[in-house]
């Protein structure tokens, strides 16, 4: 008798408990924070955000690859191996073997008419070093690493669907090589690499990511005020090209907590695709445990396109720390959902 009791009791206890959780919903969280697990001075490191979570898509090594050829835009932009510094030098020359080695020593050793490609500027085409590269001049390409650094370069086709160029090592003018790169509607830009003689896997398929965390050589603000000296710097540069756009929110008084939809509508929204950057750190004051600090004034709203709902979401976000297991270099990304569109 006292089993069949406790045998019902326990049954009415399940069965209120089962109605309760059936009545009230559980809860989705929204908020949330993901930190950088490579380090964002070695590696490049693809997100893409959900509404619960940011997840890395795929990593790459900034060595990987020398030329960047623009494939699915409208474009035909050419962009240097931006993530290692590389540094091109105009010939005056429109055959590879007619460059000397002495004359590429003389550029590196005399000439400060070395340019660069700031990648936060891909959108603005008159601030590439190779805008003019269909004329057919040769450069002189310094990859910015340790081996082989040297290259001669000179574009020699361009088509709809494909570019042709010619290279070779400046240590070995008369060994020339040519490649065709085929445009893929897929990437945003097809990346090349000497070291192969081939194409590389770099960023994902365009659609497929939002952010890179990644090196790259570029502009800083020295100690006079408006004037900028190139800089080996790393931040968070965005998927402009398939649509992500970003507000930023620097006033000191707008708390992040209290940053809802209601911005939305008020801001301005840019494609730039430097907007974030890496002016969200700041030099640790003198004596400092860390070599930066994040800024608290730097938020943002990001808008981005999802392919697979058809709609545009947007989040708020900010950088809260740069450390992971006391090592600098790793930012940590809080961010919210905000709203669909």
């Amino acid at each position: 008798m006292k089993k069949i009791v406790l045998i019902s009791l326990v049954s009415f206890i399940l069965t209120s408990c089962f109605k309760e959780i059936d009545i009230v919903p559980l809860e989705k969280t929204i908020e949330s924070t993901f930190t950088v697990q490579n380090s964002i001075q070695k590696i490049q490191t693809y997100y893409y955000l959900y509404e619960n979570t940011g997840q890395e898509v795929s990593i790459a090594s900034p060595r990987s690859w020398d030329l960047a050829f623009e494939s699915a835009g409208d474009g035909s932009r050419v962009m240097l191996g931006w993530s290692t510094g590389s540094l091109v030098h105009k010939t005056g020359k429109y055959t590879i073997t007619d460059v000397s080695q002495d004359e590429v020593l003389d550029y590196i050793n005399n000439s400060n008419d070395w340019a660069f490609d700031d990648p936060a500027y891909t959108n603005y085409l008159d601030s590439l070093s190779l805008q003019n590269w269909e004329d057919g001049e040769v450069y002189v390409q310094n990859r910015g690493i340790e081996s082989n650094n040297y290259y001669l370069i000179q574009f020699v086709e361009k088509t709809d669907n494909s570019y042709t160029f010619n290279y070779a090592k400046a240590t070995d003018n008369q060994n020339v090589q040519t490649y065709t790169i085929t445009r893929s509607d897929g990437l945003s830009y097809i990346h090349f690499s000497f070291d192969d003689n081939a194409i590389v896997t770099v960023e994902p398929r365009n659609v497929g990511w939002d952010m890179v965390f990644t090196p790259y050589l570029g502009w800083w603000e020295t100690l006079t005020p408006g004037e900028y000296s190139p800089y080996t710097q790393s931040g968070i540069l965005i998927n402009y090209e398939s649509g992500v756009e970003v507000v930023r929110i620097f006033d000191e008084d707008i708390d992040f907590e209290d940053i809802d939809e209601s911005y939305i509508a008020t801001s301005e929204f840019t494609d730039w695709k430097g907007v974030i950057g890496s002016n969200w750190k700041l030099l640790g004051a003198t004596g400092s445990e860390n070599l930066y600090n994040m800024d608290p004034d730097k938020k943002y709203i990001l808008k981005k396109y999802d392919i697979q709902t058809g709609i545009f979401k947007y989040f708020k976000l900010r950088i809260i720390d740069y450390k992971l297991a006391g090592e600098d270099h790793h930012p940590t990304v809080e961010f919210k959902f905000l709203a669909n569109e």
